[in-house]
């Protein structure tokens, strides 16, 4: 384990978005599926009215970043500045330098590659503590203003995008309701994908720290993700040392905050994580921003 520069971690944010426009525009683009959000919402203003997508991006990123700074505050605005603004970025040099592959005209082959580098992309940046910005801004007011729970929040927001398309195809026989269907298998395909490359098969994991600085990573845990942390007495077989175990059970998108805290505070700790399910008591999957 070792700690991650700034240019390095930016680097991977960076290539991930990369990854994620490029499974968009090579297998969503073609077929055209409204997948959910702000491409799908972007590829469905775009055949309406005729604009490109990734200036309709652009636009709705600009909104959006407004009205999380509004609802959820300055912090959340900084988190999203740079995935919401390299995500169109990415998107207008695509569209204008590069030509489609010459893939067959074949649903299940735009389904699972795109849902797969799609998934793989999202994965870098979350697991790299990015954002892709979007859809993640109204998703988290639902969450915080209306109170609903996350994954609640994230099946409105990019299900009424995805009926939204079905809608406005519907009497297109390519699409309609098959491209709504396609959309939603798309989607399963690249949240697991994402869940595998951030942090493995589960989304929860409990992360056990054997350390000699408990209390100064257990403050920094506290201040980084507000998650509760166990201490548990423990002694080295070997060296017969005092040590004190640390446990804490996180989502997928606090694994890289958690394991860089590691890294700066004592690199020589031992740590191991494990698929933690069943999961009771006082545990929320979302973290509210100040």
């Amino acid at each position: 384990m070792r700690s991650i520069s700034f240019l390095e971690r930016y680097a991977y944010i960076t290539l991930g978005v990369f990854i994620m426009v490029a499974g968009i525009y090579y297998f969503i683009y073609p077929p055209g599926y409204v997948i959910g959000g702000v491409s799908g919402v972007g590829i469905l203003f775009g055949e309406v009215l005729g604009l490109r997508v990734s200036y309709v991006v652009a636009i709705l990123n600009v909104v959006l970043l407004l009205m999380g700074w509004f609802f959820l505050g300055f912090k959340s605005f900084t988190r999203s500045i740079y995935g919401s603004i390299m995500f169109p970025v990415f998107l207008f040099l695509l569209e204008t330098f590069s030509p489609f592959l010459p893939i067959p005209d074949d649903p299940l082959l735009y389904v699972i590659f795109g849902g797969a580098i799609l998934g793989i992309g999202f994965g870098m940046v979350i697991k790299y503590g990015g954002t892709s910005g979007g859809t993640d801004i109204p998703i988290k007011i639902l969450h915080r203003i209306v109170k609903l729970p996350l994954s609640v929040s994230i099946y409105i927001v990019d299900g009424a995008i995805v009926l939204s398309g079905v809608i406005v195809f519907f009497h297109d026989p390519n699409r309609g309701i098959a491209m709504g269907l396609y959309a939603i298998l798309l989607m399963a395909i690249s949240g697991k994908v994402a869940d595998v490359v951030v942090a493995g098969a589960s989304t929860l994991k409990a992360v056990h720290i054997i350390t000699s600085m408990p209390d100064t990573i257990k403050q920094k845990i506290y201040e980084s993700v507000e998650r509760g942390v166990s201490l548990v007495p423990a002694k080295g077989g070997y060296h017969l040392e005092d040590k004190t175990m640390l446990i804490s059970v996180i989502t997928r998108d606090e694994y890289y905050i958690i394991r860089r805290i590691i890294a700066q505070t004592d690199p020589e700790a031992f740590v191991f994580a494990t698929p933690a399910t069943e999961i009771h008591g006082d545990f929320t999957t979302y973290q509210g921003e100040d």
